[in-house]
Formats: C-alpha cells, structure tokens, sequence
C-alpha cells in the first residue's frame, strides 16, 4: 500500500507542479496577453508571432512563445529583433508570471523524465 502511494506521489507530483505551470500560462494568455503584445510594437521577435488566432488555444501558444522571448532575450537583442527599451518596459509582475509559468513547466517535464527515466532503471536492474 505504501509503495503505491508513493508510485502515484512520484507520477502525480510533477505533473501537478507542470500543470500548475500550464495553468499559469493559460493565466497570461487570457489576462495579460494584450499588454504585452501592445507593449512591443517594435520587436519583430514578438510581433511575429502575434498575428495568429484569437481562439483560447492559440493565445496560450502564443503566451508560452513570448514568454520564452522575454525570460531568454540575449539572442534576439543581439539580432535585432527585440527591443531593448520595450523590455524594460514590461511590467514586472507580467514578468514575474512569465519566470514562474516557464520555470513551473520545465521543472515538472524534467522530474517527470527523471522519474521515467528511473523506474526504467530500476525494472532493468529488477530483471
């Protein structure tokens, strides 16, 4: 019985740390997608992605893109394509979101490898 439970804690608990992530992502795409898609009116890097659909789907698409641009801006400063000014110009709490939805995200995928990853492992050496 408490081996199962700690299968299911190993499986569920970063999967729910990801889907928090993804929940704080869908958060951005419905409330602050607009403020910084006004905000950088100058940056191709951003506003290239934001001509697609207005549907519910293709703004989370688009709020985990211009997320990974704002929190990694070096390659695009560097090409041009983002500008530096409009950055500084996000707000910080629209920021702040962006950081925690992604660190939330990647985090979860990676301890959920892990622990793929290690129960392979483990079954082999079992076998």
């Amino acid at each position: 019985m408490t081996f199962t439970i700690l299968k299911l804690s190993l499986f569920f608990g970063p999967l729910m740390v990801a889907l928090t992530g993804v929940a704080i992502n869908c958060y951005i795409a419905f409330r602050d997608l607009d403020v910084v898609l006004g905000n950088f009116k100058n940056s191709y890097a951003i506003t290239s992605f934001g001509g697609g659909g207005r549907s519910f789907f293709s703004r989370c698409i688009l709020a985990s893109i211009v997320s990974g641009g704002v929190l990694w801006p070096s390659r695009h400063i560097r090409n041009g394509t983002l500008d530096p000014e409009e950055l500084a110009r996000l707000p910080v709490s629209i920021k702040c979101r962006m950081k925690w939805a992604v660190v939330l995200v990647y985090s979860g995928v990676i301890c959920l490898f892990a622990v793929f990853i290690g129960a392979e492992i483990f079954r082999w050496s079992a076998a």
